[in-house]
This record gives structure tokens, C-alpha cells and sequence, in this order.
């Protein structure tokens, strides 16, 4: 008897579920690649289109700023459905042409970003913090 695993997540105002296999995708990222880009997609999550029966597709990037590391491109499978919980099905490595091709059809991870969602949350979840000297 097989059982397939089906992790599913409820935060707040979404939900959302991680396919084995992509949950297994994982393994050849860092556990802080993989936090990131995982991060990454949730938080953008409430704005990618819903289609009918068919996996779509969003891209990232993960900037390196320490030890010279060159930035990580890669490419996230999803479904999402109307009235339906959000699936993270796969994930990728991709060269950069591939996530510029992501830019150009506005299908990367940024061009999903709704700034005041995320000025939203900030304020939400905790304070702002003010610049140093002020009282």
C-alpha cells in the first residue's frame, strides 16, 4: 500500500500544498536556497493566475551578496486553480536566458509582486522600526 504525501500549509489568509516531487527537488539546493525560494513564491503566491488544469510556470532569482557567488536562477511549477488550494508541483535551476525569456513574458517572481501587500504585511506582522537617533 502506497500513500502519497501531500504536505499542506494554512497561514493566515492562504494555504497552499507541496507536491512530493517537489518537495524532493529540494535536496540539490541549500537549505537557505531552498527557504528563499520557497519564501519567494509564498509570497507572491494570492497573485499568480489561476488556470484551469494546466501547470504554469514563475521564475526567480537568488542574489548572492557574500563569498562572490554568482546568482541562482530558477524556475517553479505550480498549479493553481479557481477555488482550489495552490500547488507547488516542481522546481528548477534555469540559465539566465531562460529567466530573462520569464522577464520578457512578465512571468518572473517580481513582476507578480503587489508592494503594497507586502507594506501590508510588514506593518501587520511587526513595527517599523525608526532610523537610529530618532525618539
Amino acid at each position: 500500500m502506497t500513500m502519497d504525501l501531500e504536505l499542506k500549509y494554512t497561514e493566515d489568509k492562504f494555504q497552499y500544498e507541496i507536491d512530493e516531487y517537489f518537495f524532493s527537488q529540494l535536496d540539490v539546493f541549500t537549505l537557505d536556497e531552498a527557504s528563499m525560494m520557497v519564501g519567494q513564491v509564498l509570497a507572491i503566491i494570492t497573485e499568480l493566475p489561476d488556470k484551469k488544469g494546466w501547470s504554469q510556470e514563475v521564475a526567480g532569482v537568488l542574489k548572492s551578496y557574500t563569498h562572490n557567488k554568482e546568482p541562482l536562477f530558477f524556475k517553479i511549477e505550480y498549479l493553481k486553480e479557481q477555488g482550489h488550494i495552490p500547488i507547488l508541483v516542481d522546481i528548477n535551476e534555469i540559465e539566465v536566458d531562460e529567466y530573462l525569456d520569464f522577464i520578457i513574458d512578465n512571468k518572473s517572481i517580481k513582476s507578480y509582486v503587489n508592494e503594497q501587500r507586502i507594506k501590508d504585511l510588514i506593518c501587520e506582522r511587526g513595527a517599523l522600526l525608526s532610523p537610529k537617533g530618532d525618539s
